[in-house]
């Protein structure tokens, strides 16, 4: 018997059925090895990403926390001495340990303050060292013992700068009454606590005259201050005296600008 000749549309829906319910190739192992291996790379470098960016936001979290404590060791010292500085004594300013260079630099790039704070201790150094530098008495190798001892100093601060009189050795009562006052200003005291902190009083006198009567007023004149601080105040600190004879650091138009001592205190 002959067979019925077969709907097309009725054959295409069989064969796609068959196609259908036919088995699915298997796919091969390797491909899944691979893959694998792909997704394991992925999440490593996944894990390195957050890694990075958790040690970037720890190091800005303690860059933000140093800049305060940068600024708290930093020296506040007192300004240039300049030739209008008529006043009989200045301003104290609290005085405190610098840090590493490291935390400076960071400091400085955090807050104005502390890049000014940075200069004003850089500018005090360079103060004292020109002091140094002004000393005629003493040989170079005593010079560079010097040099190393004020790079290695914590912090300097100047108390007060009491004029002289022309020929006068002893500085006048309400001078001492003035600086007995910044002595005991709460800033200062507290700076003063410190059993280290040593008080230098440096004294000058203008070039008129030789320079051996000059060296010999200057120290007189260190030493006078020196004593009356110590009779009217009972400090533990160590203090020295020391004759720079005549200078014209101050003024170099204005000899009454150069007789003078200044007092400062250096946390060695």
């Amino acid at each position: 018997m002959p067979k019925e000749p077969i709907d097309p549309a009725e054959q295409s829906i069989g064969d796609g059925f068959q196609k259908l319910v036919q088995p699915k190739k298997k796919t091969p192992s390797g491909v899944w090895v691979i893959v694998g291996l792909a997704i394991l790379f992925a999440l490593i470098a996944f894990g390195i990403a957050g890694f990075i960016v958790l040690e970037a936001v720890v190091a800005k979290h303690h860059s933000g926390e140093a800049s305060p404590v940068a600024a708290s060791v930093s020296p506040s010292v007192t300004a240039k001495v300049g030739p209008t500085a008529t006043a009989l004594a200045e301003t104290p300013k609290k005085s405190e340990s610098p840090v590493a260079q490291s935390s400076a630099t960071a400091a400085s790039e955090n807050s104005p303050s502390e890049t000014s704070d940075s200069k004003e201790e850089a500018d005090t150094r360079q103060q004292v060292l020109t002091r140094v530098d002004l000393m005629h008495n003493i040989s170079q190798k005593e010079k560079d013992q010097l040099y190393a001892q004020i790079v290695r100093a914590h912090g300097f601060t100047k108390i007060a700068l009491i004029p002289f009189q022309s020929g006068r050795t002893a500085a006048g009562s309400a001078q001492i009454d003035d600086l007995v006052k910044r002595l005991q200003d709460a800033d200062t005291q507290k700076l003063l606590s410190d059993p280290t902190v040593v008080l230098i009083f440096v004294g000058y006198a203008d070039t008129q005259g030789s320079e051996d009567s000059n060296l010999e007023i200057s120290r007189t004149r260190a030493e006078s201050v020196q004593k009356m601080v110590s009779t009217r105040l009972k400090l533990s600190n160590l203090m020295h005296s020391v004759g720079m004879g005549g200078q014209e650091l101050f003024d170099k138009e204005n000899r009454e600008k150069n007789r003078v001592v200044e007092v400062w205190a250096v946390q060695p």
